[in-house]
Order: C-alpha cells, then sequence, then structure tokens
C-alpha cells in the first residue's frame, strides 16, 4: 500500500515561491488539510487500479497550477525518488505548465534512466512548455482526449509574478516600441523585471531548447533516429503561441509516438484528473498568493507540489 508524507520548504520572508530554500519534513500535514487527505485517499485507489490495468510501475508527478519545473522542484523529486531501484516498465502521470527548460532536461534524463525496458508518461489534462519536455522522455505519451502538450519556446522567469513569461512576446513588446505603438515607460517597465541579456540571445535560446528536446528524443522514443529527433524538436520550438494546444493527433502528426488513453486506463486518468482538480488545484487558486506558501507532500511513489494558506502551514509546524 501506498504511503503519504509532506515535504514543507520554509520561505524567507518576501521571497516567492521560485527560491531555494531549506526543506523540512513534516508527516502531518496530508492529515491536516481535508482536501488532501481526501486526494491521498481516493488517489492511491486510483493509482493501485491503474498499475493493474498497465501492467506498470506508476510514479506521478503533479506540479499545482503556481509551481513550476525549477532547481528547487527537482531537488525535491529527486528526493522522493531517489531511493527508487529501476524497474523493467515505468509510468509517470505528470501535471504540469512548465518551467525552467534546462532543469526539465535533468528530470527527463533522470527518469529516462530509471526505466530499464519502457517508460510510458501519462499526461491526463496537460503538460505545457518545460513540461512537454519531460513528456518527450517516455517511449509513448498516453493521453486523454482533452489533453494538451504545448510549445517548447524560450521562455524568462519573472521574480516580481512568480511566472514564467514567455520570451518572443516580450520581443513583439519591443517591436510595437520601436513601430511607435507603445510608449517607452511601458517597455521601461517589463526590463526593469527580466535580463536584458536573455531578450538579445533569443536565436540562441531557441537553438537551444530544440537541442535539448532532440537529445531526450533521440535516447527512447527516436533511438536510433537523430535526424527525425531533430525535425521534431523544430518543429515544438516554432509556434506562433507559447499558449498553443498540442493535441493527440497534432502529437502523431508531428511524429511522436502518442495514443489515446482506453478503457480502465483512460477512466483511472480521468479519475484522478477529478481528483486532483476538486482536491488540490481549486484549494491551491482559492488563496491569495501572498497568503501561501508551498507544500510538498508524497502521493503513492511520487510527489505532489502545491501551495496552501501559511496559517496551515503555522499550525502544522507548531503540532
Amino acid at each position: 500500500m501506498f504511503q503519504a508524507f509532506a515535504i514543507l520548504k520554509r520561505l524567507p520572508i518576501g521571497l516567492g515561491l521560485g527560491v531555494g530554500v531549506l526543506t523540512v519534513l513534516v508527516d502531518s500535514v496530508v492529515a491536516s488539510v481535508h482536501a488532501f487527505r481526501v486526494f491521498v485517499e481516493e488517489g492511491l485507489k486510483v493509482l493501485d487500479r491503474l498499475e493493474e490495468v498497465s501492467g506498470l510501475t506508476v510514479v506521478p508527478i503533479l506540479f499545482g497550477t503556481s509551481r513550476y519545473i525549477n532547481a528547487r522542484a527537482v531537488d525535491s523529486v529527486y528526493a522522493v525518488l531517489r531511493g527508487f531501484s529501476p524497474v523493467d516498465r515505468l509510468g509517470i502521470v505528470l501535471f504540469s505548465e512548465g518551467g525552467d527548460i534546462n532543469e526539465a532536461y535533468l528530470l527527463a534524463t533522470y527518469l529516462q534512466g530509471l526505466a530499464r525496458e519502457r517508460l510510458v508518461v501519462y499526461v491526463p489534462r496537460y503538460a505545457k512548455s518545460a513540461a512537454t519536455l519531460l513528456a518527450l522522455a517516455g517511449d509513448e505519451i498516453v493521453m486523454l482526449p482533452v489533453a494538451e502538450l504545448g510549445p517548447v519556446d524560450p521562455v524568462i522567469y519573472d521574480p516580481r509574478t512568480e511566472r514564467y513569461v514567455p520570451l518572443q512576446s516580450i520581443l513583439e513588446i519591443l517591436n510595437l516600441l520601436s513601430r511607435g505603438e507603445i510608449s517607452r515607460d511601458v517597455v521601461n517597465a517589463i526590463l526593469e523585471r527580466l535580463p536584458v541579456i536573455e531578450l538579445g540571445d533569443y536565436k540562441r535560446a531557441v537553438e537551444h531548447n530544440a537541442e535539448l528536446c532532440a537529445k531526450v528524443l533521440a535516447s527512447r522514443m527516436m533511438r536510433g533516429e537523430p535526424e527525425r529527433a531533430r525535425e521534431v524538436a523544430e518543429r515544438l520550438v516554432s509556434f506562433k503561441q507559447h499558449s498553443a494546444a498540442i493535441t493527440i493527433g497534432n502529437s502523431k502528426e508531428m511524429g511522436l509516438r502518442a495514443r489515446e488513453a482506453e478503457g480502465e486506463e483512460a477512466e483511472c486518468l480521468w479519475r484522478l484528473h477529478e481528483l486532483w482538480v476538486e482536491n488540490v488545484v481549486e484549494l491551491e487558486t482559492l488563496q491569495p498568493p501572498e497568503a501561501v506558501e508551498p507544500v510538498e507532500f508524497r502521493f503513492g511513489r511520487g510527489i505532489v507540489l502545491t501551495a496552501v494558506a501559511r496559517e496551515v502551514i503555522e499550525g502544522v509546524r507548531k503540532a
């Protein structure tokens, strides 16, 4: 039977969710938050059933809407999985809106090393941006009909909003400035928040992202087909909109090994998605950003990375 415990990370005052900080292990956060308890209790049943119907050892890696793939997240995932011995057939269940492409590459190569024969990445609903790179780590991507991947073009982390901003969007704003269609004050306000050096490095950033995608693809899904891996990678970084949805059909058309989940496999993925939204995502999004702290807890063999009201964390620490 799966077990659950929590990883709480104490933030320095005034610093956001992207900052690297001390990790504190606390067992009681799931018991302290009713929604987390429901998610774990019901979700573990779903994971057990998914393992039965798929024949895979299933590891969920689930990022809340305010949590991103970054160095700290990779540390946390590794802390949970470092005692996990490689298995013949591994399934990763992935929810994520993306993050840092280089950290996603590190995590993708690490996950590839945990599967001796077959690695399947399940995407019940979304694995966008850098999370798409994670999905490429598999021999196969299995998606629900409403699931989506996303373009892997460059992004910049904005520490004020604690979100990743598509680099192309910033360049388009600068282009509007050059044509006199936007005020210099607006552009100056943007440049104060973002590293200017990265704005001038866009072409190399696109090439870098394509290289990482191609390396991950050539390691498993397109092993022995480096040219095909490069072609697919170049398509993934060439979309007009960073928010574009890449469907199952789109994925197949561009050459990815993707299929639609079927039967009980699909039922398990959809039920897990429902539990995730009702008990984790909604709880996270109901709180104002300034009132939350990050919280992470083991879920089955994997991990949930989310955020919860600060008073909940303080209560757990005092208990």
